[in-house]
């Protein structure tokens, strides 16, 4: 009996110990899944988006819809309309993310002349450029062309491929951008910025 007594009182243990840290366990589970899949604060570093967003702004970040990286695995749930002139971050170069506004959608025919760019050969207005910035192409970029896996490189004009993004950084005279780094696929988009806090 006194077996049966001890695995009683192990279960009645073990059922306590379940019933107080379910609520902890479902917390966590919760704040994960929000930070993972759903929104999340950023702080920003650099001034590739100036004047939009300055070095040391706070932004907030809809994840819902983007690729979500968990470690070495990418999971997406569902995939989000992205319009031109939405600001994204997504994967840069190496491990770090960075902040860039898309100008060319998947389809796009895109062109870097005379300090403009032109999407479909029409010359973008883009009032989030401080006046007098250039556009300049990458042939003439100071910022040497690096190599990204997954990235698509371009040229001077092109089209763009399904499922890549031509992202452009506001400050544009001092940001590296698919002009350095070529096209952005989807899977290396990470979300959209909402507000600036």
């Amino acid at each position: 009996m006194p077996f049966l007594t001890s695995v009683g009182a192990f279960r009645f243990t073990l059922l306590l110990w379940i019933k107080k840290a379910l609520p902890v366990l479902l917390a966590i589970a919760s704040v994960l899944y929000l930070r993972i899949f759903v929104i999340q604060f950023y702080f920003i570093t650099g001034n590739s988006m100036m004047p939009s967003f300055q070095d040391g702004d706070l932004v907030l970040v809809k994840k819902w819809g983007f690729p979500a990286r968990v470690g070495p695995w990418t999971w997406s749930l569902v995939d989000s309309k992205i319009d031109r002139f939405d600001v994204l971050v997504l994967d840069g170069v190496g491990a770090e993310l960075s902040l860039k506004r898309v100008v060319g959608l998947p389809g796009d025919f895109f062109r870097f002349s005379e300090g403009r760019i032109h999407i479909n050969d029409s010359s973008l207005e883009e009032p989030f450029i401080k006046p007098g910035f250039k556009t300049q192409a990458p042939s003439l970029s100071v910022v040497p062309v690096v190599s990204v896996a997954g990235n698509v490189g371009i040229g001077d004009s092109g089209r763009i491929p399904p499922g890549y993004f031509l992202v452009l950084g506001d400050n544009r005279e001092f940001s590296t951008d698919s002009r350095n780094y070529g096209l952005i696929p989807f899977y290396k988009l990470r979300g959209k910025v909402l507000a600036r806090i």
